[in-house]
């Protein structure tokens, strides 16, 4: 039998229990947030490299494939508002076949491909990270480049973050490598 006016116990939480366990959930989510932005940081970092030497390595098969000079170059926009190589990689970059072999986006001469510029806060550097990359990629109907060349891809941002690296050898065999440079800031 029931005694009148005693209730019995009712389970759940107390008013101070779940605060304890909402000041738990937050702190753990503010120690995580700046892990996790590193992390997709770093992924975007990784990415654009990839894209990056992908049309490195499309540069080199076309120029094989066609039999001519095929050339990559960053891409910008003449004062009539057409196509031509300017600028740095960060901005993005053209894919053309060069006939006439002067390195320069002639008329009559075909664009294979275009990069769109990178995400934003990227940068695309030489290894030691002294200044844009803009050198014009060449490759001849063999495959070869002639040069070796090191585009590295960083964070504006946060440069610890570790860089990824385009590296290209002189007979023209592109590779990705991971940090393969210092990164340094943006107005660095």
């Amino acid at each position: 039998m029931a005694m009148a006016g005693v209730r019995a116990a009712q389970p759940g939480f107390t008013l101070i229990e779940l605060m304890s366990v909402m000041v738990i959930v937050v702190l753990v989510g503010a120690l995580s947030a700046p892990a996790f932005s590193r992390l997709l940081e770093a992924s975007r970092i990784r990415t654009e490299a990839t894209r990056l030497m992908g049309d490195i390595v499309l540069t080199r098969s076309e120029a094989i494939k066609r039999n001519r000079q095929v050339v990559m170059c960053p891409a910008g926009l003449s004062a009539a508002g057409e196509v031509e190589c300017g600028g740095v990689y960060a901005q993005g970059w053209i894919v053309f076949q060069d006939n006439d072999r002067d390195g320069e986006l002639s008329g009559g001469e075909e664009i294979v491909d275009r990069g769109q510029a990178l995400a934003s806060d990227l940068l695309v550097t030489n290894r030691v990270a002294t200044r844009a990359a803009d050198e014009k990629i060449k490759f001849q109907p063999d495959g070869s480049s002639r040069r070796n060349l090191t585009l590295m891809v960083c964070s504006g941002g946060m440069p610890e973050i570790t860089s990824w690296s385009v590296v290209m050898n002189i007979v023209g065999r592109p590779r990705l490598a991971r940090g393969w440079g210092r990164c340094q800031r943006a107005e660095d």
